[in-house]
């Protein structure tokens, strides 16, 4: 069987949580045989897999970036980020358990980690790459995270926090796992928004989001054509030029927004939400491996 992790231009920790995660908790799992491909973190539900491929979903979600995939017999379902993940594939509602990032707690002791931090900001890898949010943080004197750094490295510095505005999903998502309180910021852009619902979902937790703008001419040109992708993508592409051209200036608007953010109470699921999600998704790990190694028994 094959892990599937989406992968762009830049490492991101959402994505990168996958290569993380599973070697910790299905060491030797894993190979390079695509007629068996295994989905987990991610928005990954998609319409252009191999149609002969065997699909295991272990806490994907529908993200909207294609058409919805046609779910036959070759798609397996452990379980899905949310319930809205489920109702798009036409699926029982009760495999909406929540996103497997969840079980990042089998995994990393937060409560190991001295607090430094009184709060951290997390901005969505895009905005990370086109916008200015290092410096206007360092504006509001507020701990920046990168989500381009190694996961440990996040995983560390979110535990380190007393509290996480995140515009980053999987900022929120392990946060919350975690037990560090959240606030959630809108993403600059429409498309990476539906997915957040999707995983409050199964956890029946209401986001209280926040926006806080542009923090450069870049996020803000760009964010003057929210109906033109095709204007957007131009205006990141040309990001460096850009800022070269403004001497990288950064809206002292941004760092103020922020300040106004972090003022306001974090956000957690409920304690026991949040253990009942981790301990179906523990007993689904089980099944997923007795049903697998069952199978490779067989095979021989």
């Amino acid at each position: 069987m094959k892990m599937f992790a989406y992968r762009g231009k830049h490492e991101n920790f959402g994505d990168e949580l996958n290569h993380w995660l599973w070697e910790r908790l299905l060491p030797g799992f894993f190979d390079d045989d695509e007629s068996q491909l295994f989905l987990g973190i991610g928005s990954i539900l998609y319409d252009n897999f191999d149609p002969n491929m065997q699909k295991i979903v272990f806490g994907s979600g529908y993200g909207g970036y294609t058409n919805p995939p046609k779910v036959d017999r070759n798609w397996t379902f452990y379980f899905v980020r949310g319930k809205k993940t489920a109702e798009v594939l036409g699926i029982d509602p009760s495999y909406a358990i929540g996103d497997s990032g969840i079980l990042t707690r089998s995994c990393w002791d937060a409560k190991s980690i001295e607090k430094r931090y009184p709060v951290s900001f997390m901005p969505h890898y895009e905005s990370a790459m086109y916008g200015s949010w290092d410096k206007a943080c360092e504006l509001a004197g507020i701990h920046y995270i990168d989500p381009r750094w190694s996961v440990e490295k996040v995983l560390t510095e979110i535990s380190a926090s007393h509290k996480v505005v995140s515009e980053a999903m999987h900022g929120v998502i392990i946060s919350d796992a975690l037990r560090v309180p959240w606030r959630a910021i809108q993403p600059l852009a429409p498309q990476n928004r539906a997915k957040w619902y999707d995983w409050a979902s199964a956890l029946g937790t209401t986001i209280d989001f926040d926006t806080i703008g542009p923090s450069n001419i870049v996020e803000a040109a760009a964010g003057l054509a929210p109906g033109n992708p095709g204007w957007r993508k131009n205006i990141t592409f040309r990001h460096r030029r850009i800022r070269q051209l403004t001497g990288d200036y950064t809206f002292r608007s941004a760092a103020r927004t922020l300040n106004a953010v972090t003022e306001k109470p974090g956000q957690l699921s409920a304690d026991s939400a949040i253990e009942s999600a981790h301990q179906r998704m523990l007993a689904e790990l089980e099944r997923l491996k007795a049903d697998f190694s069952l199978a490779k028994e067989t095979a021989h």
